[in-house]
């Protein structure tokens, strides 16, 4: 701070860059000089524009480039008190009147900060936009993985029944047999004792209301065990059962609510024996 002129000090005050003796003194001066109080508020007011910014974590190096931003700002010196008053004993303007014709120095500086604000604010903006068009990519592209893996799943699962049916249908030991159903349909069982596996292939069966499904068993010894649901039009494609033979000496169908059940709940509408 200047020890002749303590006006030229304002905007380092309020930016906390004064030295603590300086800052003393000039607290000192604020206390009587009425220009100095209103110039204190103004440059108060925009600086705590800053504080908008917290929320959005500025750059570390913010606060320096406003501090260069002041130190390149050109300021009017203000004329000395010796200078206004040099031969006269004229009475002293109360401290808190304005001076005639005095310019504001510290207005430079309140442009200067408002438009660092500006300038940070547009920029954090934009990152913002930036990060939300980022993360909203991100999700989309997660989407888009969660599903190519899904839809990976599938297909490896429909490879693997591939390769089993055809097990099944070339092994040395294949069975196919033939039993028409209670509705007259008809469905076919293709099996290998070797490979321990079965397929069943039906036509003629009618669509079902929604929340039922058609349900495969293998029955041993009288007992029906779960051998997998007939998903889609059944009559369109051929179902690898789930399990395996063990004792199976047939293959029933029923029909049972969607989900499939521990046992069947309707009568079954045939079986198609598995004998060799």
């Amino acid at each position: 701070m200047s020890a002749a002129d303590p006006h030229e000090s304002s905007g380092a005050y309020v930016l906390h860059a004064l030295p603590e003796e300086e800052r003393r003194a000039f607290e000192a001066h604020l206390a009587e000089c009425g220009q100095c109080q209103e110039e204190v508020a103004e440059l108060r007011a925009t600086t705590a524009l800053l504080g908008q910014l917290t929320a959005e974590h500025p750059p570390e190096s913010l606060r320096d480039q406003v501090l260069r931003k002041v130190a390149d700002t050109p300021q009017e010196p203000r004329p000395h008190a010796q200078e206004a008053q040099p031969h006269t004993q004229e009475a002293r303007p109360h401290p808190t009147a304005k001076v005639p014709g005095r310019r504001r120095p510290a207005r430079s500086l309140i442009l200067a900060l408002a438009a660092s604000v500006a300038v940070a604010l547009v920029c954090l903006g934009l990152a913002g936009w930036q990060h939300q068009e980022a993360s909203d990519a991100k999700d989309h592209a997660d989407r888009v993985e969660a599903q190519a893996h899904r839809v990976q799943a599938q297909a490896h699962q429909v490879e693997a029944e591939q390769k089993n049916v055809t097990k099944v249908l070339t092994a040395s030991d294949v069975r196919l047999q033939t039993q028409v159903l209670s509705d007259g349909a008809t469905a076919s069982v293709t099996f290998s004792r070797s490979e321990g596996s079965a397929t069943l292939a039906v036509s003629g069966l009618p669509a079902l209301p929604a929340g039922r499904t058609y349900a495969a068993w293998f029955m041993e010894d009288g007992t029906p065990v779960p051998a997998g649901l007939l998903s889609g039009d059944p009559g369109r494609q051929v179902t690898l059962l789930e399990g395996t033979l063990d004792d199976a000496t047939a293959v029933a169908l029923s029909v049972e609510p969607d989900g499939g059940s521990p046992q069947p709940t309707t009568v079954p509408l045939g079986a198609v024996p598995l004998t060799a």
